[in-house]
Parts: structure tokens; sequence; C-alpha cells
């Protein structure tokens, strides 16, 4: 073979080297500074016995957030039962005691073993789709602490004069500050024509929504379920939740 070929075949695969070095370093480079809250939020991908719910988690709840990755990350959601399932209403998960699947037990009391602070923001409000924090009652609960690690997702309902009312009295009398939760005109307007839960705006802390899979939150919403809101032909679980960061806010 011609020297200079060869030559020229062995500087090319330098520079091909160099350049696979250099593109590797450039995308570790950008993994390293994807941070949640700077440029970057996490997605959590939930793949349940019912199919593939995607749902991206808010940085301006970070508490919430966090404590939601690291359980995820964790594998402690893996195989948990939505234990508590109301049709034009929310799905939950989130009792770690639900991985036994007992037909005779009713889940619901149990959680990580620990409570996290409200983070209850004004600007999120109970529309479908959005995934909050479940929690004690109020009487046991006055500052509203969050579970540890049952979540529910919204399904609500379309609302109308009669139910909008009805949660702006419950609103006055429940929420923590009932001025920031108000129904204004913009959320009306999204209440009448996407659906929603109002009535628990300003109770409960909301630390993310769902971005693809809402018709599989709303098939298990309509299961059939017993005395205890539990799907009473099928157990609907968790298989696993990954975590990602991605670009965005």
């Amino acid at each position: 073979m011609n020297v200079k070929v060869i030559k020229k075949s062995r500087l090319w695969l330098t520079v091909a080297f160099c350049g696979l070095l250099t593109l590797s370093a450039a995308q570790a480079e950008r993994k390293r500074t994807l941070v949640a809250g700077q440029g970057a939020r996490y997605v959590a991908t939930i793949k349940t016995s019912k199919g593939t719910v995607r749902f991206r988690l808010f940085n301006d709840t970070p508490i919430h957030r966090d404590n939601f990755v690291r359980l995820a990350e964790q594998g402690f959601y893996n195989n948990l039962l939505f234990h508590r399932v109301i049709r034009d209403f929310m799905i939950q998960t989130g009792d770690p005691e639900s991985v036994e699947a007992s037909q005779v037990k009713v889940y619901g009391e149990a959680d990580a073993g620990y409570k996290l602070d409200a983070e209850i923001l004004p600007h999120y409000y109970h529309r479908r789709g959005v995934v909050a924090a479940a929690r004690e009652g109020d009487a046991e609960n006055p500052t509203r602490r969050s579970s540890g690690s049952q979540f529910y997702i919204v399904v609500g309902r379309i609302q109308n004069d009669s139910t909008l009312a009805g949660a702006r009295e419950k609103i006055a009398a429940r929420a923590a500050d009932p001025t920031a939760a108000q129904i204004t005109p913009e959320r009306e307007k999204v209440y009448r024509k996407q659906g929603g839960t109002p009535h628990l705006d300003g109770s409960y802390t909301i630390f993310g929504e769902v971005i693809s899979g809402i018709g599989v939150v709303r098939r298990i919403s309509e299961l059939p379920t017993d005395l205890q809101d539990r799907p009473k032909n099928e157990d609907i679980h968790i298989k696993n939740i990954k975590i990602k960061l991605v670009k965005g806010r």
C-alpha cells in the first residue's frame, strides 16, 4: 500500500477518535450541568398494570419533588396498588403495605413513615391531570403536612355553576389561604372545559402534572370499586417508576 495512503488513513482515524472523545466529553458535561430548578426538571414515567403515565415534577415544590425522586429511584413504589379509586375524582397510591395485595385488608393508612411540610402555592390548582400529595384531615393535621409517600392524580369532572358555587364555599372554609385559592375567571374556564376538583384548591400540595397518559388515569378511575374505593375485579398496581432529568423549566 502507498505510504501516503497509510499516513492519511492514520490521520483520519486520529481525527475521528478525537472527535468522538470531544463529543463524549461534551455530552458528559451537559449531563453534569443539568440541575433541577436550574434549567432542568424531572419527568417521572410510571408503568402501571393498565398502561404508562408520564408527569413532570414542579421545581418550585422542591421538598415534594426531591422526596418523590428519592423514593422512586429506591424502588419504593414498585408493586404498590392504586388502593383508592373514585370515578370523576382521582386515583391514589403510595401505601407501602398495599404491596401485600390482601383481599381483606383496607389500605390507605400507611406511608413512608414521615410527613412533609406543605408547599401549597397559589398558582397551582386542581385541574385534571395534576399530581398532589395526600394527607391526613384538617382536624389531625392543621398545618396540612403531606404524607411522605401517598399521592393522587386528579381526574375530576366538568364543572358548572352549581358545583363551582359549592367549591367556592369549601375553599373559603378550608383553604390555607382562601384569597389566594379563589377560583379566578381564568381558572373557571379551565374547570368548565377540562374539569377538575376545585373544592380541594388551597388545601393540598400540588407538585406535578401529567404530560402523557391521562387516558390511562381516566380508565383506572372508571373501574368498578368496592365500598373502600378499591378496584374490586382486579388489582391495579405500579410496576415501576423511572426518573429522568431533562432540559426545561
